[in-house]
Protein backbone atom coordinates (compact mmCIF):
# COMPACT_ATOMS: atom_id res chain seq x y z
CA UNK A 1 0.00 0.00 0.00
CA UNK A 2 1.42 3.18 -1.23
CA UNK A 3 2.68 5.66 1.86
CA UNK A 4 1.15 9.20 1.14
CA UNK A 5 3.80 11.41 2.95
CA UNK A 6 2.86 15.39 4.07
CA UNK A 7 4.87 16.28 1.05
CA UNK A 8 2.70 14.52 -1.69
CA UNK A 9 -0.68 15.60 0.04
CA UNK A 10 0.39 18.90 -0.27
CA UNK A 11 1.80 18.35 -3.57
CA UNK A 12 -2.23 16.81 -4.67
CA UNK A 13 -3.99 19.70 -2.42
CA UNK A 14 -2.28 22.52 -4.88
CA UNK A 15 -3.27 20.34 -7.90
CA UNK A 16 -6.98 19.99 -6.57
CA UNK A 17 -7.28 23.70 -6.13
CA UNK A 18 -5.55 24.59 -9.21
CA UNK A 19 -8.15 22.54 -11.20
CA UNK A 20 -10.95 23.42 -9.23
CA UNK A 21 -12.03 20.14 -8.34
CA UNK A 22 -13.77 19.64 -4.52
CA UNK A 23 -12.51 16.59 -2.65
CA UNK A 24 -15.04 14.00 -1.97
CA UNK A 25 -15.15 11.14 0.23
CA UNK A 26 -16.53 7.47 -1.61
CA UNK A 27 -17.76 4.02 -0.54
CA UNK A 28 -15.50 1.33 -0.41
CA UNK A 29 -17.84 -1.32 -0.94
CA UNK A 30 -20.32 -1.19 -4.19
CA UNK A 31 -22.96 -4.11 -6.26
CA UNK A 32 -19.96 -5.92 -8.37
CA UNK A 33 -22.33 -6.47 -10.98
CA UNK A 34 -21.88 -2.68 -11.40
CA UNK A 35 -18.20 -3.07 -12.46
CA UNK A 36 -18.63 -5.73 -14.54
CA UNK A 37 -21.56 -4.51 -16.53
CA UNK A 38 -19.88 -1.02 -16.96
CA UNK A 39 -15.94 -1.78 -17.52
CA UNK A 40 -16.41 -5.29 -19.03
CA UNK A 41 -16.02 -8.71 -18.59
CA UNK A 42 -12.26 -8.17 -18.38
CA UNK A 43 -12.57 -7.00 -14.63
CA UNK A 44 -14.64 -9.60 -12.99
CA UNK A 45 -11.29 -11.90 -12.08
CA UNK A 46 -9.47 -8.83 -10.80
CA UNK A 47 -11.95 -7.39 -7.86
CA UNK A 48 -12.34 -8.38 -4.47
CA UNK A 49 -15.64 -9.79 -4.23
CA UNK A 50 -17.53 -11.16 -0.70
CA UNK A 51 -21.35 -11.79 -0.60
CA UNK A 52 -23.81 -9.98 1.51
CA UNK A 53 -26.75 -11.20 3.47
CA UNK A 54 -28.93 -11.05 0.35
CA UNK A 55 -26.40 -13.21 -1.75
CA UNK A 56 -25.68 -10.19 -3.74
CA UNK A 57 -21.93 -9.73 -4.75
CA UNK A 58 -20.27 -6.86 -2.89
CA UNK A 59 -16.65 -5.51 -3.98
CA UNK A 60 -14.11 -3.20 -3.12
CA UNK A 61 -14.37 -0.58 -5.62
CA UNK A 62 -11.53 -1.14 -8.22
CA UNK A 63 -11.65 2.48 -9.84
CA UNK A 64 -12.68 5.95 -9.18
CA UNK A 65 -14.92 6.85 -12.01
CA UNK A 66 -17.98 5.09 -11.60
CA UNK A 67 -18.05 5.70 -7.66
CA UNK A 68 -17.48 9.39 -8.65
CA UNK A 69 -20.55 9.49 -11.30
CA UNK A 70 -22.73 7.67 -8.40
CA UNK A 71 -22.07 10.78 -6.28
CA UNK A 72 -22.65 12.72 -9.08
CA UNK A 73 -26.35 11.61 -9.53
CA UNK A 74 -27.22 11.29 -6.14
CA UNK A 75 -26.74 14.97 -5.14
CA UNK A 76 -28.56 16.82 -8.62
CA UNK A 77 -29.09 16.32 -12.02
CA UNK A 78 -26.83 14.38 -14.63
CA UNK A 79 -26.03 17.29 -16.47
CA UNK A 80 -25.04 20.13 -13.98
CA UNK A 81 -21.33 21.01 -14.11
CA UNK A 82 -19.00 19.53 -11.38
CA UNK A 83 -15.39 18.92 -10.97
CA UNK A 84 -14.57 16.27 -8.48
CA UNK A 85 -11.46 15.10 -6.66
CA UNK A 86 -10.20 11.65 -5.43
CA UNK A 87 -7.68 10.41 -3.48
CA UNK A 88 -7.57 6.78 -1.57
CA UNK A 89 -7.09 3.62 -1.92
CA UNK A 90 -8.67 0.95 -4.68
CA UNK A 91 -8.86 -2.72 -4.67
CA UNK A 92 -7.98 -4.41 -8.16
CA UNK A 93 -5.98 -8.08 -8.06
CA UNK A 94 -2.98 -6.78 -10.58
CA UNK A 95 0.20 -9.06 -12.23
CA UNK A 96 3.70 -8.87 -11.16
CA UNK A 97 2.84 -9.29 -7.52
CA UNK A 98 1.73 -6.16 -7.43
CA UNK A 99 -0.28 -4.98 -3.87
CA UNK A 100 -4.20 -5.54 -4.39
CA UNK A 101 -4.86 -2.43 -2.78
CA UNK A 102 -3.00 0.46 -3.95
CA UNK A 103 -3.65 4.38 -4.12
CA UNK A 104 -4.78 6.62 -6.32
CA UNK A 105 -5.47 10.43 -6.98
CA UNK A 106 -7.51 11.67 -9.51
CA UNK A 107 -9.66 14.75 -11.11
CA UNK A 108 -13.31 13.77 -12.70
CA UNK A 109 -14.96 16.37 -14.30
CA UNK A 110 -18.16 16.86 -15.83
CA UNK A 111 -19.47 19.65 -18.34
CA UNK A 112 -22.33 19.69 -20.48
CA UNK A 113 -20.56 22.13 -22.81
CA UNK A 114 -17.21 20.47 -22.33
CA UNK A 115 -15.09 20.37 -25.93
CA UNK A 116 -11.86 20.28 -27.08
CA UNK A 117 -10.53 22.34 -24.68
CA UNK A 118 -12.01 20.24 -21.86
CA UNK A 119 -10.50 17.60 -23.46
CA UNK A 120 -6.94 19.38 -23.33
CA UNK A 121 -7.30 20.95 -19.37
CA UNK A 122 -7.86 16.98 -18.43
CA UNK A 123 -4.26 16.54 -20.19
CA UNK A 124 -2.35 19.44 -18.87
CA UNK A 125 -3.94 18.89 -15.00
CA UNK A 126 -2.58 14.95 -15.28
CA UNK A 127 0.91 16.23 -16.43
CA UNK A 128 0.93 18.86 -14.31
CA UNK A 129 -0.25 16.04 -10.88
CA UNK A 130 2.87 13.52 -11.92
CA UNK A 131 5.46 16.56 -12.61
CA UNK A 132 4.56 18.27 -8.52
CA UNK A 133 4.95 14.65 -7.26
CA UNK A 134 7.73 13.45 -9.01
CA UNK A 135 9.85 15.91 -10.27
CA UNK A 136 9.67 14.96 -13.94
CA UNK A 137 7.95 15.59 -17.00
CA UNK A 138 6.23 12.43 -18.26
CA UNK A 139 5.26 10.96 -22.03
CA UNK A 140 1.55 11.54 -23.21
CA UNK A 141 0.04 8.86 -25.48
CA UNK A 142 -3.19 9.58 -26.71
CA UNK A 143 -5.73 7.38 -28.68
CA UNK A 144 -9.12 7.35 -30.33
CA UNK A 145 -12.03 5.37 -30.28
CA UNK A 146 -14.05 7.84 -32.30
CA UNK A 147 -11.42 7.44 -35.36
CA UNK A 148 -11.15 4.20 -34.71
CA UNK A 149 -15.35 3.92 -35.06
CA UNK A 150 -15.62 6.06 -38.32
CA UNK A 151 -13.34 4.03 -40.40
CA UNK A 152 -15.31 0.87 -39.38
CA UNK A 153 -18.56 2.79 -40.15
CA UNK A 154 -16.80 4.72 -43.68
CA UNK A 155 -15.83 0.56 -44.83
CA UNK A 156 -19.30 -0.64 -43.89
CA UNK A 157 -18.02 -2.90 -40.94
CA UNK A 158 -20.67 -5.42 -40.60
CA UNK A 159 -22.30 -4.50 -37.47
CA UNK A 160 -21.92 -7.80 -35.22
CA UNK A 161 -18.07 -7.46 -36.12
CA UNK A 162 -17.90 -3.54 -35.66
CA UNK A 163 -18.87 -4.00 -32.39
CA UNK A 164 -17.00 -7.03 -31.82
CA UNK A 165 -13.68 -4.87 -33.18
CA UNK A 166 -14.72 -1.29 -31.13
CA UNK A 167 -15.05 -3.64 -27.93
CA UNK A 168 -11.22 -5.17 -28.25
CA UNK A 169 -10.04 -1.45 -29.21
CA UNK A 170 -6.66 -0.87 -27.09
CA UNK A 171 -5.61 -4.71 -27.75
CA UNK A 172 -3.65 -5.12 -30.59
CA UNK A 173 -3.02 -8.68 -30.21
CA UNK A 174 -6.77 -9.40 -29.96
CA UNK A 175 -7.58 -6.78 -32.60
CA UNK A 176 -5.38 -9.19 -35.16
CA UNK A 177 -6.61 -12.06 -34.19
CA UNK A 178 -10.36 -10.45 -34.86
CA UNK A 179 -9.20 -9.07 -38.34
CA UNK A 180 -7.90 -12.67 -39.03
CA UNK A 181 -11.20 -14.43 -38.33
CA UNK A 182 -12.86 -11.87 -39.82
CA UNK A 183 -10.95 -12.52 -43.32
CA UNK A 184 -11.62 -16.08 -42.71
CA UNK A 185 -15.27 -16.23 -41.99
CA UNK A 186 -16.09 -16.36 -38.20
CA UNK A 187 -15.82 -17.75 -35.19
CA UNK A 188 -13.19 -20.53 -34.36
CA UNK A 189 -16.35 -22.62 -34.29
CA UNK A 190 -17.90 -21.72 -37.24
CA UNK A 191 -19.05 -25.06 -38.28
CA UNK A 192 -21.70 -25.53 -35.63
CA UNK A 193 -22.59 -21.70 -35.63
CA UNK A 194 -22.82 -21.49 -39.33
CA UNK A 195 -25.16 -24.70 -38.99
CA UNK A 196 -27.47 -22.42 -36.83
CA UNK A 197 -27.14 -19.21 -38.75
CA UNK A 198 -28.32 -21.34 -41.47
CA UNK A 199 -30.97 -22.82 -39.28
CA UNK A 200 -31.78 -19.30 -38.03
CA UNK A 201 -32.23 -16.98 -41.35
CA UNK A 202 -34.52 -15.19 -42.22
CA UNK A 203 -36.57 -15.08 -38.80
CA UNK A 204 -37.30 -12.12 -36.59
CA UNK A 205 -34.90 -11.46 -34.02
CA UNK A 206 -37.37 -12.55 -30.99
CA UNK A 207 -38.62 -15.25 -32.87
CA UNK A 208 -34.65 -16.03 -32.56
CA UNK A 209 -34.03 -15.24 -29.01
CA UNK A 210 -36.88 -17.44 -28.09
CA UNK A 211 -36.52 -20.23 -30.00
CA UNK A 212 -32.71 -20.40 -28.24
CA UNK A 213 -34.29 -19.66 -25.17
CA UNK A 214 -36.62 -22.55 -25.74
CA UNK A 215 -33.35 -24.91 -27.20
CA UNK A 216 -31.73 -24.09 -23.80
CA UNK A 217 -35.28 -24.93 -21.37
CA UNK A 218 -35.31 -27.93 -23.25
CA UNK A 219 -31.45 -28.78 -22.30
CA UNK A 220 -32.25 -28.05 -18.23
CA UNK A 221 -29.57 -25.15 -18.77
CA UNK A 222 -30.90 -21.84 -16.18
CA UNK A 223 -27.57 -20.07 -16.21
CA UNK A 224 -24.19 -21.04 -17.02
CA UNK A 225 -20.65 -18.83 -15.76
CA UNK A 226 -23.23 -16.34 -14.20
CA UNK A 227 -25.17 -15.55 -17.32
CA UNK A 228 -29.02 -16.08 -17.64
CA UNK A 229 -30.65 -18.22 -20.86
CA UNK A 230 -31.20 -15.26 -22.18
CA UNK A 231 -27.74 -13.86 -21.80
CA UNK A 232 -26.82 -17.10 -23.38
CA UNK A 233 -29.36 -16.88 -26.00
CA UNK A 234 -27.76 -13.30 -27.33
CA UNK A 235 -24.13 -15.42 -27.29
CA UNK A 236 -25.46 -17.69 -29.74
CA UNK A 237 -27.17 -15.39 -32.34
CA UNK A 238 -24.19 -13.24 -31.84
CA UNK A 239 -21.75 -16.41 -32.87
CA UNK A 240 -24.12 -17.40 -35.42
CA UNK A 241 -24.27 -14.00 -37.50
CA UNK A 242 -20.44 -13.92 -36.93
CA UNK A 243 -20.06 -17.00 -38.98
CA UNK A 244 -22.86 -16.21 -41.39
CA UNK A 245 -20.11 -13.14 -42.54
CA UNK A 246 -18.19 -15.58 -44.72
CA UNK A 247 -15.11 -14.09 -45.32
CA UNK A 248 -15.13 -10.41 -45.53
CA UNK A 249 -13.88 -8.10 -47.93
CA UNK A 250 -9.96 -8.76 -47.83
CA UNK A 251 -8.91 -5.16 -48.96
CA UNK A 252 -10.89 -3.38 -46.62
CA UNK A 253 -9.50 -5.33 -43.88
CA UNK A 254 -6.02 -4.55 -44.80
CA UNK A 255 -7.31 -1.01 -44.37
CA UNK A 256 -7.97 -1.38 -40.92
CA UNK A 257 -4.45 -2.79 -40.65
CA UNK A 258 -3.16 0.32 -41.72
CA UNK A 259 -4.61 2.58 -40.05
CA UNK A 260 -3.92 0.40 -36.42
CA UNK A 261 -0.31 0.58 -37.80
CA UNK A 262 -0.17 4.57 -37.49
CA UNK A 263 1.99 5.89 -34.87
CA UNK A 264 4.34 8.90 -33.63
CA UNK A 265 4.35 12.19 -32.74
CA UNK A 266 1.07 14.26 -32.99
CA UNK A 267 2.30 16.57 -35.67
CA UNK A 268 3.27 13.28 -37.69
CA UNK A 269 0.39 11.23 -36.96
CA UNK A 270 -1.86 13.82 -38.17
CA UNK A 271 0.01 14.61 -41.43
CA UNK A 272 -0.25 10.57 -41.66
CA UNK A 273 -3.62 10.31 -41.09
CA UNK A 274 -4.62 13.07 -43.53
CA UNK A 275 -2.50 11.24 -46.40
CA UNK A 276 -4.20 7.46 -45.22
CA UNK A 277 -7.68 9.11 -45.22
CA UNK A 278 -7.38 10.56 -48.75
CA UNK A 279 -6.36 7.29 -49.90
CA UNK A 280 -9.36 5.72 -48.84
CA UNK A 281 -11.66 8.00 -49.56
CA UNK A 282 -11.94 10.57 -47.60
CA UNK A 283 -14.29 8.28 -44.88
CA UNK A 284 -12.97 9.74 -41.37
CA UNK A 285 -14.38 13.14 -42.12
CA UNK A 286 -15.65 14.81 -39.16
CA UNK A 287 -13.53 12.20 -36.59
CA UNK A 288 -10.12 14.01 -38.08
CA UNK A 289 -11.08 18.00 -38.02
CA UNK A 290 -11.85 16.85 -34.63
CA UNK A 291 -9.40 15.13 -33.81
CA UNK A 292 -6.90 18.07 -35.47
CA UNK A 293 -8.64 20.61 -33.01
CA UNK A 294 -8.50 18.63 -30.27
CA UNK A 295 -4.52 18.46 -30.88
CA UNK A 296 -4.31 22.05 -31.49
CA UNK A 297 -6.05 22.37 -27.87
CA UNK A 298 -4.01 19.84 -26.41
CA UNK A 299 -0.53 21.29 -27.39
CA UNK A 300 -1.71 24.81 -26.40
CA UNK A 301 -2.56 23.38 -22.55
CA UNK A 302 0.28 21.06 -22.06
CA UNK A 303 4.00 22.68 -20.91
CA UNK A 304 5.91 23.58 -23.68
CA UNK A 305 8.59 20.78 -24.29
CA UNK A 306 5.83 18.11 -23.57
CA UNK A 307 6.39 15.07 -26.22
CA UNK A 308 2.97 14.26 -27.34
CA UNK A 309 2.64 10.62 -28.99
CA UNK A 310 -0.58 9.01 -30.93
CA UNK A 311 -1.35 5.69 -31.64
CA UNK A 312 -4.06 4.47 -34.13
CA UNK A 313 -4.24 1.04 -31.98
CA UNK A 314 -4.10 2.76 -28.30
CA UNK A 315 -7.14 2.75 -25.72
CA UNK A 316 -8.16 2.13 -22.33
CA UNK A 317 -9.44 -1.26 -21.79
CA UNK A 318 -12.79 0.19 -20.00
CA UNK A 319 -15.90 -0.08 -21.70
CA UNK A 320 -17.63 3.05 -20.65
CA UNK A 321 -14.55 5.17 -22.47
CA UNK A 322 -16.47 6.55 -25.45
CA UNK A 323 -13.76 8.38 -27.44
CA UNK A 324 -10.70 10.58 -26.70
CA UNK A 325 -8.31 8.67 -23.69
CA UNK A 326 -4.85 8.96 -22.95
CA UNK A 327 -1.87 7.55 -20.60
CA UNK A 328 0.98 9.07 -19.41
CA UNK A 329 4.65 7.17 -18.53
CA UNK A 330 8.26 7.97 -17.90
CA UNK A 331 10.98 7.03 -20.35
CA UNK A 332 12.62 4.34 -20.38
CA UNK A 333 9.18 2.76 -18.35
CA UNK A 334 6.61 0.15 -19.76
CA UNK A 335 3.46 0.77 -16.68
CA UNK A 336 1.50 4.02 -17.22
CA UNK A 337 1.59 6.15 -14.30
CA UNK A 338 -1.62 7.77 -14.93
CA UNK A 339 -4.42 7.72 -17.57
CA UNK A 340 -7.73 8.98 -18.27
CA UNK A 341 -10.45 9.87 -20.81
CA UNK A 342 -14.09 10.70 -22.45
CA UNK A 343 -16.85 8.97 -20.71
CA UNK A 344 -19.45 10.59 -22.20
CA UNK A 345 -22.01 7.86 -22.03
CA UNK A 346 -21.65 6.61 -19.03
CA UNK A 347 -23.67 9.20 -16.65
CA UNK A 348 -26.87 8.61 -19.11
CA UNK A 349 -26.30 4.84 -18.20
CA UNK A 350 -25.88 5.13 -14.14
CA UNK A 351 -29.34 7.32 -14.35
CA UNK A 352 -31.26 4.77 -16.41
CA UNK A 353 -30.55 2.13 -14.14
CA UNK A 354 -31.02 4.04 -10.82
CA UNK A 355 -33.87 5.79 -12.18
CA UNK A 356 -32.75 9.19 -11.38
CA UNK A 357 -33.39 12.54 -12.68
CA UNK A 358 -34.59 12.99 -16.39
CA UNK A 359 -33.42 10.67 -18.76
CA UNK A 360 -30.11 11.95 -20.92
CA UNK A 361 -28.13 10.01 -23.71
CA UNK A 362 -24.83 11.82 -23.08
CA UNK A 363 -23.09 14.31 -20.88
CA UNK A 364 -19.36 15.28 -21.55
CA UNK A 365 -17.43 13.61 -18.77
CA UNK A 366 -13.47 13.17 -18.60
CA UNK A 367 -11.10 12.41 -15.94
CA UNK A 368 -8.31 10.91 -15.06
CA UNK A 369 -6.40 8.95 -12.25
CA UNK A 370 -2.43 8.42 -10.80
CA UNK A 371 -1.15 5.35 -9.84
CA UNK A 372 1.01 6.39 -6.48
CA UNK A 373 2.61 3.57 -5.83
CA UNK A 374 4.38 3.46 -9.39
CA UNK A 375 5.50 7.26 -8.63
CA UNK A 376 6.99 5.68 -5.88
CA UNK A 377 8.56 2.61 -7.04
CA UNK A 378 10.08 5.09 -10.15
CA UNK A 379 11.64 7.20 -7.65
CA UNK A 380 13.08 4.28 -5.39
CA UNK A 381 14.52 2.86 -8.75
CA UNK A 382 16.75 6.58 -9.41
Amino acid sequence: MTHLTETMRDALSRQFDAAGARVIDLPILYSADLFVDLIGEDIRRRLYVAPRANGEAMALRPEFTIPVCLHHLRHGEATRKATYACLGPVFRQRADDEPGEFHQAGIEQIDPLGGFEFDAASVASAVAMVESLSGKRPIVTIGDLGLFSALLNGLGTPAVWQRRLEGAFGDRRVLDRMLRRLKQGGSETHGASAGLARILEGKAPEDVREAVEEMLDIAGLSAVGGRSVGDIAERYMEKAELAAMAGWDADKIAIIARYLSISGSLDDSLMHLAAFDDEVGAILGDALVGFAERIKAIKAAVPEGTELQFKADFGRRLDYYSGFNYELHFAGEDKPVAGGGRYDRLLGILASRARRGNAVEAVPAIGFVVWLDRLTQTEARA
